[in-house]
């Protein structure tokens, strides 16, 4: 039981063949197959953020650990009230893990 990995972003949205947003996906809790696959979703979102957002690229390289803190992260802020504190040495990639939780949680909403 402890090697499953739960995610509410796994599902992709529905877009037309113009590439025009149809229908967001919506966020379900649900057990991710593997690593690898949350891996390249989150990848994914990465890549849109970064077009997105040109100016405040981020170049991230997503490694387990940061991915499972990535996570937390997203299932953190998708809950009623909830809040984190996130402690580390400078540099360790919190505030840049945060900005692309909140991207994943909030598609529409700019920062």
């Amino acid at each position: 039981m402890t090697d499953l990995y739960f995610a509410d972003f796994q599902r992709k949205d529905v877009i037309d063949e113009y590439g025009e947003l149809v229908e967001v996906a919506p966020y379900v809790y649900e057990a991710a197959p593997d690593l690898e696959a949350i891996r390249a979703i989150s990848n994914e979102k990465l890549a849109l953020y970064n077009e997105k957002y040109a100016s405040k690229k981020m170049n991230l390289v997503i490694f387990d650990d940061a991915l499972k803190h990535l996570l937390r992260i997203t299932r953190t802020i998708n809950s009623p009230g909830g809040n984190i504190l996130l402690v580390g040495v400078g540099g360790s990639g919190k505030q840049s893990l945060t900005r692309l939780g909140c991207f994943i949680c909030f598609k529409t909403l700019p920062f």
